[in-house]
């Protein structure tokens, strides 16, 4: 989207300016990790940390993007929420209808002329509303859309597969097929290519970890992503089609999609910005905005349309248009009302439930079945794209009165809120609440049916808040009963359509709302006594009263009560506060992963800031031991030997592997350290250069596991864990591998295992191995190697003991007591001792490395200037 320069604040230059100089700490941090000066203190994270410093410069360019873009306000819910009606009185001015402004051409009612047809979901794109000044267009190409990048289609699609498809009917792609596909692929790459780059590929393997982590599918990709930032640059089209396809299960109808909507983007220069003549829009039937218009996807459509972008003109079918198409700029022609001279307001398209399907059966017996899963991946994914964007600065999430089919959209509403707002009440209480939750279709609750005989005023509004919060967006996510520490989500509202006659309670003039029906006024003020007697409705309502008598509000509904209290938040500062929180997030989170290798001359001070981050994790760690889940926790953190059976595979075919991923009441009171006595650690050990290399390739799958794990969404939430705790324990356990040197001891186990085997035998076993030694790391901190008197002591009955002691043998019942031993608390309160010495260790230990004292102050550099704002 262009920007006038001329509108951008000072404000908002200072903030792009930090987030310029922040994407380039990145670089800067990434280039001293790989700086072969640094190998040692690096060890096998090299790769992990490099990859991760890359993510933070591109979060650091979108931030500084969206900090010279208009504030915006996205209205965006379930399909058929009821939203239209809101997005219209929103968008147009006080009196009059909303018109739109077309370079060249009169006005148009944007209601009876752009408008779909029809009470259905109609549009598959965003509609932006905007009294903001822009650019002139072309001549006679006055429509101005947005455009999916090439990423972007490749998300879509890869969307589409993993949310509409049913994964039990989709072939897990072997290491031997992806290996062979990369081997064909590799031949064909030369100079023709173009269009991505490393860092974009990067981005799309982020996307796919990030939203499909937990996807055995994902798991088996393994290298492929390295491969696939190598190669992608230097393939044409159709190479990148056949590297892409395996993002999408190789179904040859997305792949010819792909293909379609690949070559119009090149053509047209790969723009951003678009323009085509206002036949794109007039007449409606056909109109781009309407869904319909992607039936013609796949060569049945047979209209076109010119398409111009500032590398020239093309003549393109018209459902390549649509299916392309991002955003549609409507500019107001009207003076609106007083917030557009700061914001502009966005229509997202209805979220729609997902199918899962088997695909292939779908694609083929189903003839619009590629306008259909087109159209599902890419109304989820825009939402995606504009929240990763941070172009969404607060949201009117419209909820209508029904079972929520829609399972998806809680997660999607949650990434929303922490990437606006923060992840944890403590980080959302620095900021104003800008997510509005509008219960719409409020009319509906004064129909009284045969059951509701005898019951009280306030049910059915309870159910409702049930129904609308807390049961479906509380259910797997805490910030409708804790959005800030110690209260609930407060920003609800009624809302009703006052075009959608209320005739059970209103009386008419034609169109016009009179008055409420006399014989109904006693009713309607017994259920808002109802209404407030209820708990949640001061709990989640700032004024429950006034909420409930403007959605009664004649003719309006309760619009102007959502205007008012809109406007006091559509102001850029909110916006830029909002940014700089989430600058201030990344350059933490980059200063904390760097900081490891940092040695710094105070070593009291490490131990400090060390001891306090264990404490705190330890603090977040105890909700998920009375839940009985620390045992997912530790599965969570070691690696599986499946997954490393095909990357260990890989090695032996010489291809190499990647990340892969783990999947996903007691009651009692776990002894928590403070003060323990350090223990030693397995020294080197020297290996053959092949058992190295089986080794190496098992610890730096297991450090992109642990890498990944603290910095996938999904991980904290299945888990019941912070983020910020999960990553604590990962630096820590990272941290005592470098020291461990456990590569070496790798090495060493697995020359049992170097005889004359097929591949497929040897990996397995050497998988088994490598997973054995690398999780008994997590299980007993690497402690279970030394003799109990060298192992830190732990609490127990009558006085300590060694953590992580063997039981006793017993030969007969005499051990036997009448209560039963708390095993798995005394195994809790081991590891957390082990942890908290490993913490220590890792905070006054160099790891026997002679400190470049060059390089050390380089890296300090970088950390003082992250540091500093």
């Amino acid at each position: 989207m262009s920007v006038d320069t001329a509108m951008i604040e000072p404000a908002q230059k200072e903030l792009a300016a930090l987030c310029g100089q922040t994407a380039t700490l990145a670089g800067d941090a990434a280039r001293w990790i790989a700086d072969e000066a640094n190998a040692d203190a690096v060890g096998r994270e090299k790769d992990a940390i490099v990859r991760e410093m890359k993510l933070a410069a591109l979060r650091a360019r979108r931030i500084e993007k969206a900090a010279v873009r208009p504030m915006c306000v996205g209205v965006f819910g379930p399909s058929q929420a009821g939203k239209s009606y809101l997005v219209e009185v929103l968008a147009r001015p006080e009196t009059g209808p909303l018109r739109a402004a077309f370079d060249g051409s009169e006005p148009l009612d944007f209601i009876s002329q752009i408008n779909p047809i029809g009470d259905k979901e109609s549009t598959g794109l965003v509609t932006r509303f905007s009294a903001l000044p822009v650019g002139p267009s072309p001549a006679g190409f006055p429509v101005r859309l947005r455009w999916l990048t090439e990423l972007d289609v490749i998300k879509v699609l890869g969307n589409t597969f993993f949310l509409d498809g049913d994964q039990s009917k989709e072939t897990v792609p072997s290491p031997e097929f992806i290996a062979q596909t990369i081997a064909n692929l590799s031949t064909r790459a030369g100079q023709a290519g173009g269009g991505l780059t490393d860092e974009d590929v990067l981005d799309l393997q982020d996307y796919f970890q990030r939203q499909f982590g937990s996807s055995r599918y994902v798991d088996a990709l393994g290298r492929y992503w390295e491969q696939a930032r190598a190669l992608a640059p230097n393939l044409d089209l159709q190479g990148k089609s056949e590297l892409f396809a395996l993002l999408w299960g190789g179904h040859a109808q997305f792949t010819r999609l792909y293909l379609d909507l690949a070559t119009a983007i090149d053509q047209l220069g790969r723009p951003d910005e678009v323009f085509c003549p206002l036949g794109a829009l007039v007449p409606r039937e056909g109109s781009i905005l309407d869904v319909a218009t992607l039936a013609g996807l796949g060569g049945q459509g047979k209209d076109d349309l010119e398409v111009r972008s500032p590398s020239g003109s093309r003549v393109l079918p018209r459902a390549l248009v649509a299916a392309l198409t991002a955003e549609l700029r409507i500019s107001l022609v009207d003076e609106p009302r007083s917030f557009f001279a700061t914001t502009d307001l966005l229509d997202f398209p209805g979220a729609r439930s997902r199918q899962k399907v088997h695909l292939a059966h779908f694609l083929s017996e189903r003839p619009d079945a590629l306008k259909e899963t087109f159209l599902r991946g890419k109304v989820a994914y825009l939402f995606d794209r504009y929240v990763a964007e941070q172009e969404l600065t607060s949201m009117l999430l419209c909820v209508r009165p029904s079972i929520q089919e829609v399972a998806t959209l809680p997660d999607m509403i949650d990434a929303w809120i922490s990437s606006t707002h923060g992840a944890t009440p403590e980080a959302r209480a620095a900021q104003a609440n800008l997510l509005f939750l509008v219960l719409t279709w409020f009319d509906s609750h004064f129909i009284d049916k045969a059951g509701d005989v005898g019951q009280e005023g306030g049910l059915r509004f309870r159910n409702r808040l049930e129904a609308s919060l807390l049961g479906y967006f509380g259910k797997a996510h805490t910030w409708p009963r804790q959005w800030t520490p110690g209260k609930a989500f407060q920003n609800c509202y009624w809302f009703r359509n006052p075009n959608f006659p209320a005739e059970t309670i209103i009386r008419y003039d034609g169109r016009v709302e009179i008055e409420t029906i006399a014989e109904k006024r006693g009713r309607i003020a017994e259920l808002r006594s109802g209404f407030m007697e209820l708990p949640e409705a001061a709990t989640h309502f700032r004024d429950p009263g006034r909420a409930f008598d403007e959605a009664l509000k004649l003719n309006d509904g309760g619009i102007s009560y959502i205007i008012e209290n809109l406007a006091k938040v559509c102001r850029l500062d909110m916006k830029l506060d909002q940014l700089r929180l989430r600058l201030g997030d990344l350059r933490r989170e980059m200063a904390a992963k760097l900081d490891r290798y940092y040695v710094s001359l105070d070593v009291e001070q490490r131990l400090v800031e060390r001891r306090a981050a264990a404490g705190k994790a330890f603090d977040d760690l105890e909700p998920v031991i009375q839940a009985g889940g620390f045992g997912a926790l530790l599965r969570a953190l070691a690696i599986d030997p499946g997954q490393l059976n095909d990357i260990i595979y890989g090695v032996l075919r010489g291809v190499g592997g990647d990340k892969p991923r783990a999947a996903a009441s007691m009651s009692f009171r776990i002894s928590r350290p403070d003060q323990v006595g350090a223990g030693a650690r397995t020294g080197p050990v020297s290996g053959a250069d092949r058992e190295q290399l089986y080794a190496r390739a098992a610890v730096e799958a297991w450090i992109g596991h642990l890498r990944d794990l603290a910095s996938n969404d999904t991980a904290p939430r299945r888990l019941g864990i912070t983020r910020e705790a999960l990553k604590t324990l990962s630096d820590e356990i990272l941290t005592l591998l470098r020291r461990s040197d456990l590569e070496a001891a790798l090495a060493e186990d697995l020359k049992a295992l170097t005889t004359v085997e097929l591949a497929e035998q040897s990996s397995a076993k050497i998988a088994l191995v490598a997973a054995l030694r690398l999780n008994r790391l997590i299980g007993d901190l690497g402690f279970g190697q030394l003799p109990p008197p060298k192992r830190p002591k732990a609490p127990a009955e009558g006085g300590e003991h060694p953590i992580f002691d063997e039981r006793p043998i017993t030969y007969d019942a005499s051990a036997i007591g009448t209560p039963p031993k708390p095993f798995a608390q005394m195994y809790i309160s081991d590891w957390f001792h082990g942890f908290y010495q490993v913490v220590e260790d890792n905070a006054v230990s160099t790891s026997g490395l002679r400190v470049d004292l060059k390089q050390n102050e380089r890296l300090g550099a970088i950390l003082n200037t992250l540091r500093a704002a």
